[in-house]
């Protein structure tokens, strides 16, 4: 490894920690800023130090999240502050003055932004973020009970089986209890025959082993509808149907698709009848494309700011910002159209696939030719 190559590989490293500690940071404090309502909670219950507790502790496991969010932004403020130094410095003119070429002058830090684009976010997505979901979507006032949400009700969801779920209360799991259910009702109407039945229990608590709801005071009534008077009472201590707490978070929630791993979406996608297909399909395609479009990125910065004269710098500063706020811009479009499909069989498993796909259809090859016609 020759100096110059240590010396930029260095540089770069230095500068995406720096921007991996400031951009995280600067969204955690804004965050608790808009926030900070919800965290005196904890302040009046346990006082100062538990609020400061529940704190750190919170954003400690929320850092893994927000850095999925800013995955592809760091490699380029990191590259971006790199070379437009060493332009500053006039350090580019003197190693573009002694022979190299620019380009070879920034290929350790495109080398290094590459494999830091597919490594940490990789890991970061499908090892680390699906382990810790109960602390990712726990609440900010509650530091006591990891994972535990705010109380909701379950209205008319539809099982696999076509039976419809109500749920007076429903808590979602934590690292210390299963998920758990009170005032259950399940409903199956047969329209053709005129008749219908339900299962009533005082509560259902989750088993993650069978996959099932234990019932607590379970009873199936039968033979409900016209002309039928013998109703058929019997006890039932299980059910089981696709209803898990994660079909309940997608029944809520699109965005909890985003922390399930890729085998994991794959396996839902595998099953009949299940909420959010729309999301899983476009986060199942979004999260492969998403790696490339960071290299895409970085490659785009990477043609703004390698620059022969420091004269240049502001209108590097704005080539930058215009050509990866476009892609960013296109990213977020398309992300939005991909979970509305048109109309018909046709598109719908491939609609995600060409939304996620297109802007790299536009932007790689535009990064490629401007890094070319760099000049040096």
């Amino acid at each position: 490894m020759t100096i110059i190559t240590r010396y930029i590989l260095l540089a770069y490293l230095r500068n995406y920690l720096i921007s991996l500690f400031v951009l995280i940071g600067l969204y955690a404090v804004l965050d608790m800023v808009f926030n900070f309502d919800d965290f005196a909670v904890s302040r009046e219950a346990g006082g100062t130090a538990s609020m400061i507790f529940n704190i750190v502790e919170y954003y400690f496991y929320q850092s893994f999240l927000i850095f999925s969010h800013l995955a592809g932004v760091i490699p380029v403020v990191a590259a971006s502050f790199t070379f437009l130094k060493l332009a500053r410095f006039n350090e580019l003119t003197a190693m573009m003055a002694a022979g190299m070429h620019l380009v070879r002058v920034a290929a350790p830090a495109i080398l290094c932004a590459v494999v830091l684009s597919l490594v940490f976010p990789l890991i970061n997505q499908e090892l680390i973020i699906p382990n810790i979901i109960p602390e990712l979507t726990r609440g900010r006032s509650d530091p006591s009970d990891l994972g535990r949400q705010k109380v909701i009700q379950i209205q008319a969801m539809q099982d696999s089986l076509g039976n419809l779920l109500f749920a007076a209360d429903y808590e979602p799991p934590t690292l210390n209890r299963p998920a758990e259910m009170t005032e259950v009702v399940i409903l199956r109407a047969d329209h053709d025959r005129a008749q219908a039945e339900f299962i009533d229990a005082a509560s259902a608590v989750f088993n993650p082993r069978t996959e099932s709801w234990e019932l607590t005071d379970g009873k199936r009534v039968s033979q409900i509808g016209l002309g039928m008077r013998n109703r058929k009472i019997e006890p039932i201590d299980e059910y089981k149907s696709n209803v898990t707490p994660e079909e309940i978070a997608l029944f809520r929630s699109g965005d909890f698709v985003n922390l399930l791993s890729t085998s994991r979406i794959n396996q839902l996608l595998e099953r009949t009848n299940i909420y959010g297909t729309n999301d899983l399909l476009r986060v199942k395609h979004a999260r492969f494309a998403q790696l490339l479009l960071n290299i895409t990125m970085v490659l785009l910065a990477m043609s703004c700011v390698l620059i022969r004269e420091s004269g240049q710098l502001k209108w590097a500063v704005v080539k930058c910002l215009y050509l990866v706020g476009a892609c960013m811009a296109m990213i977020f479009i398309c992300q939005a159209l991909a979970d509305e499909p048109p109309a018909g069989e046709f598109w719908r498993d491939r609609w995600a696939a060409l939304m996620a796909w297109l802007p790299i259809f536009v932007f790689t090859p535009m990064s490629v030719f401007l890094l070319d016609r760099v000049k040096t």
